[in-house]
């Protein structure tokens, strides 16, 4: 089977987190419903799919009547918004199998912490995501829904998969080089990753402390704003968020970047960047113009050199006493994380910890820019999913991270833009999509 018809499949009841809200809110339609709604369609579609890891229906039923037994549970921000966890996240009532055999009947003692303000907020946590092994390379047996021969991209492969497809209006994932940004372009849907430190990520399972990020997947910028402000709005974030700004609309500036990856890039995906900026320029929107960032290669260098190494701290103890259940994946990982030199260690620290020197010359006099979320359209399933390397210099600076849905290409398989903004100005870098770019889909 190559293509099935299982794109944005969602009912009007669940097919978005605004609408649900105001459904919730006016009374017109009951939690039950919601998660009903949400079990029939993923009964219907997953089977194609596999985006789904862990399902357990009994554990939603439970968190159900927990939600409708709080006082003045209809105005929680996030109340019965059905939600996907990507399957690096604690959950105490979901096996968490890390992706990994050596996890396959892994039970945690609490949620991690973002799951956990998350059901805080009124959201139903449905089920466990498909992610790569320890959101590495190794491919689980999730597919595209646009066409089931091709790789829905990784490592957050099963939480893209359950949002394009219409399962769930918004799902975890993660990124430590291109882990929601890459799948989200490939499945055409948005993919929101916060500037470093934002979202808390005790309880996740690491892959390179210094890397690692929290993120969403949603099918509109408009969702992936409500949670996100929800979840800043929690008490956990009184003390202990980094610093957000947000300018006015009327004074970003846009700026395309160039940094040498033109000869390897797919044509339609450069296309979508140009045809995305000429867009918001039509609109009024403030450009500057073209970047050419010299450092794209040797940042890209430093978060692969710097991944490696803290790998084996990462995963030290898998290594020492459950080595052979690892893919060749993760040990080439670990071998070529052992072999880094102290002098190589601190060059691919630099950018980490010298972030606003690199950001300055990166954006210049812009405040947002554009380039390709991937080099191409999603390729066809393999020993990994996809080439990472549009967002791995963007990671190693801890910069916000958008990738907005474009167009779908000649092949039938979408295509992204990559929208970047300076650290801390998650919030202008929604903004100005939601203003500017939110309705260029086609």
């Amino acid at each position: 089977m190559a293509r099935v018809n299982t794109v944005n499949q969602a009912p009007e009841t669940i097919s978005s987190i605004q609408g649900i809200i105001s459904k919730i809110q006016n009374k017109s339609v009951d939690a039950e419903t919601i998660i009903e709604d949400t079990r029939r369609l993923i009964s219907e579609i997953d089977g194609a799919i596999k985006a789904w890891q862990t399902l357990n229906w009994d554990d939603v039923s439970k968190q159900l009547e927990f939600l409708v037994s709080r006082q003045n549970w209809r105005s929680l921000p996030l109340a019965s918004v059905p939600i996907a966890v990507k399957d690096v996240y604690d959950t105490a009532d979901f096996v968490t199998t890390y992706g990994s055999t050596i996890y396959e009947n892994h039970r945690p003692s609490t949620d991690a912490k973002l799951v956990s303000i998350l059901r805080s907020l009124g959201a139903i946590v449905v089920g466990k995501t498909v992610t790569t092994e320890f959101a590495y390379w190794q491919p689980g047996p999730t597919v595209n829904p646009h066409n089931t021969r091709h790789t829905p991209g990784g490592s957050s492969s099963g939480s893209a998969a359950a949002v394009s497809c219409g399962m769930v209006p918004l799902a975890l994932g993660s990124q430590t080089a291109a882990s929601i940004i890459r799948p989200a372009s490939y499945c055409g849907i948005y993919g929101f990753k916060p500037s470093y430190g934002v979202l808390p990520l005790e309880g996740v399972k690491p892959l390179a402390p210094s890397l690692d990020h929290a993120g969403f997947l949603a099918r509109s910028v408009e969702d992936i704003k409500i949670c996100f402000k929800a979840v800043l709005g929690h008490e956990h974030f009184s003390q202990n968020s980094a610093t957000l700004s947000e300018k006015p609309l009327s004074d970003l500036t846009v700026t395309k970047l160039s940094g040498g990856w033109e000869m390897i890039l797919q044509k339609e995906c450069q296309q979508a960047v140009d045809d995305c900026f000429a867009s918001a320029i039509s609109q009024g929107c403030k450009f500057s113009e073209k970047v050419i960032f010299t450092d794209f290669e040797r940042l890209t260098n430093d978060q692969t050199t710097l991944m490696a190494a803290e790998a084996v701290q990462s995963f030290q103890y898998e290594k020492e006493f459950k080595f052979h259940k690892l893919s060749d994946h993760i040990r080439n990982l670990l071998k070529e994380g052992s072999e880094v030199t102290t002098a190589q260690l601190e060059q691919a620290r630099i950018p980490f910890e010298n972030p606003k020197e690199f950001e300055n010359r990166l954006f210049r006099d812009a405040d947002i820019l554009m380039c390709p979320s991937t080099l191409d359209t999603a390729p066809l399933l393999g020993p990994a999913t996809g080439n990472p390397m549009m967002s791995r210099a963007f990671n190693i600076l801890g910069l916000p991270s958008l990738s907005v849905p474009y167009r779908i290409a000649d092949s039938g398989l979408p295509v992204g833009v990559q929208v970047v903004a300076r650290r801390g100005a998650d919030l202008s870098l929604l903004s100005f999509v939601e203003k500017y770019l939110a309705k260029t889909f086609r």
